[in-house]
């Protein structure tokens, strides 16, 4: 298995003192970036106040979410991401920002002869496969002890290498200019994305915000998960 990345995501009240927190970002980050982008504050609440990005890693901080996000990662980076997640908990609680819910995320990938078939052989009903079907993508969610969401999205890739073209005048053109003819079969994968979040306690929990507790329960189920049975809807068409 092959992780393409862990993230964290926690969502709060309308939180916009952007340079009262900067500071801090910079000295818990300061091995990792060197430069910060620092916007205005806007109407859209859904815009970034604060951004950073690096080879490794991205984070966003706007009025209502904070997002952090490490790329290319082994499952022994788990450790690091499960200390960062709390360490990033404690610097925005104790900066007075009030979480209302959070959520874990992970990419994760496997080599397969057969993508599809393996997506479909468990999953969906024989009367859709056939030799028309080319492609996939199917999402399930489900609550978890009545506190947590679980989402799951798996999807198949073919890895297709496509010769560069150039126009007249010497550009590269784009991918959807250029045809998959002549194109280099690199092999087949499955795809598998994964979330645990805590809107569900959020969303039936009178003044419910994500605790220590209750983020550390998601890190134990989402660890375990990944560890043992994140592609049991392909193996046994559970979940």
């Amino acid at each position: 298995m092959k992780v393409n990345c862990f993230s964290v995501t926690f969502w709060f009240n309308i939180f916009d003192k952007h340079n009262d927190i900067l500071n801090s970002f910079q000295n818990f980050f300061q091995d990792e970036y060197s430069n910060y982008h620092v916007y205005n504050s806007s109407d859209n609440i859904f815009a970034p106040l604060i951004e950073a990005t690096c080879p490794q890693s991205n984070m966003s901080f706007s009025k209502i979410n904070f997002s952090y996000t490490i790329h290319d990662v082994l499952m022994k980076d788990l450790e690091n991401f499960k200390s960062k997640v709390l360490n990033l908990y404690d610097l925005l609680t104790q900066s007075g920002v009030e979480i209302l819910h959070s959520a874990i995320f992970a990419n994760v990938e496997f080599a397969s002869k057969d993508a599809l078939k393996t997506i479909t052989k468990k999953t969906i009903s024989s009367k859709f496969c056939n030799d028309e079907l080319i492609d996939i993508t199917l999402k399930l969610g489900k609550k978890y002890e009545d506190l947590f969401y679980k989402i799951i999205s798996i999807l198949n890739k073919k890895q297709l290498k496509i010769p560069q073209k150039f126009d007249a005048n010497g550009n590269l053109m784009p991918l959807p200019l250029t045809s998959w003819y002549g194109a280099k079969d690199d092999g087949e994968i499955i795809e598998i994305s994964y979330e645990i979040n805590d809107k569900y306690s959020f969303d039936f929990t009178k003044n419910y915000h994500t605790t220590e507790f209750y983020l550390n329960k998601m890190i134990y189920v989402f660890e375990s998960d990944l560890e043992s049975d994140i592609d049991l809807v392909i193996k046994k068409g559970e979940f």
